[in-house]
Formats: C-alpha cells, sequence, structure tokens
C-alpha cells in the first residue's frame, strides 16, 4: 500500500510540472559554433520604449537584466564590454490581452416526482469566456556587431497584475532561467 501510495505522488508530481503554463522555445542559426561564446554584453544600455506604460518600467527592465545577466554567468559566461564581447543581447517583452474559453457545454436533465407524473427538461449551452493577459519575452543573442541573431529563445506565460515585487522577481527569474536552459543548444 506504502509504495502505490508512493507512485500515486510522483505521477500527481510529474503531471503537475508538465502542466506548467510558462512555454519555451527556441530558435538558432545551425552554423554557428557556440562553443567558441565565452564573454557576452549588452547590445544596448537602454531599452527601447515600447509604448506600453506595462512593459516600459524601469524596474522590470532592471529585473530581466540581472536575470539574464545571472542566468548566464550561472552558465560560464563572463560580462564584457561591448566592443570586445563574443554576443550581445537584447530583449523584447510584450503584454497580450487573450481569451480562453472552456467550450460549450450542452445537457439535458430530466426529473420525476414522487406523487404525481411531472417532469423537466432543462437545456444549458455555452461555457465562461475570459480575458487575461500574456507576457512574451524574447531573448536575442546575435554577434558582436549586433547585426546577425544567433540564438532567439522565447517564453510565453499568463500574466497577472501583482503588486509583490518579491512575486514579480521570482516570475521574471523563472521566465529566464527556462528561457535560457535551451542556450546553448545541444548539437543535434
Amino acid at each position: 500500500m506504502r509504495e502505490l501510495w508512493k507512485q500515486i505522488v510522483l505521477a500527481v508530481s510529474l503531471l503537475a510540472l508538465g502542466c506548467s503554463s510558462l512555454q519555451v522555445n527556441q530558435d538558432y542559426d545551425i552554423e554557428t559554433d557556440f562553443s567558441g561564446l565565452k564573454t557576452f554584453a549588452w547590445k544596448s544600455e537602454n531599452q527601447e520604449k515600447t509604448g506600453d506604460i506595462r512593459v516600459d518600467n524601469p524596474l522590470l527592465d532592471a529585473r530581466i537584466r540581472a536575470a539574464v545577466q545571472r542566468a548566464l554567468t550561472a552558465k560560464g559566461f563572463r560580462k564584457g564590454s561591448t566592443g570586445a564581447a563574443d554576443f550581445t543581447v537584447s530583449y523584447v517583452f510584450q503584454i497580450r490581452s487573450k481569451i480562453r474559453s472552456d467550450g460549450v457545454r450542452t445537457g439535458v436533465g430530466f426529473g420525476f416526482g414522487g406523487s404525481g407524473s411531472f417532469g423537466s427538461v432543462g437545456v444549458s449551452s455555452g461555457g465562461d469566456v475570459r480575458e487575461f493577459d500574456e507576457g512574451m519575452l524574447v531573448i536575442d543573442l546575435n554577434d558582436p556587431g549586433g547585426s546577425r541573431l544567433l540564438w532567439r529563445g522565447t517564453g510565453i506565460r499568463p500574466i497577472s497584475p501583482r503588486s509583490d515585487p518579491a512575486q514579480i522577481t521570482a516570475d521574471v527569474d523563472e521566465t529566464v532561467n527556462k528561457i535560457l536552459a535551451q542556450f546553448p543548444p545541444q548539437p543535434q
């Protein structure tokens, strides 16, 4: 019985991990030899303004940049100067409104009373429709001149307004770490 309980807990844990709301992917130049890359620098010291006040936030910019630098440093890359680095880093962050629907549900019900003949029929259709915000973070790694894209990692997740800076930082760190976990790409 104890062994069965362990298997159930393991299965539920794996299911929960598989249902993460953060989706990441990558694309890269298959001609690039990533093994020679050792140093990085930011392509630009200032993040380009988007016109979206939720995105054009210096606190968010600092969190994303710090998370990227920590993730790359943890992988053994060193931060260098823009002119002498092996690759440059840039990012784009967007927030998009999305709509989620549970789909259409239909049902028919019948009921009969105990003292007499009466019945009812009920039909319902439609599902819940909800609007939510989805954040997309794209991290680009370019050649030293910044003109040729070497690698792109993307993370997409539902976001909600938060007033807790520690939770915002944790969400940014998780997103950046999962995106950069794909870098450098493994040879096929």
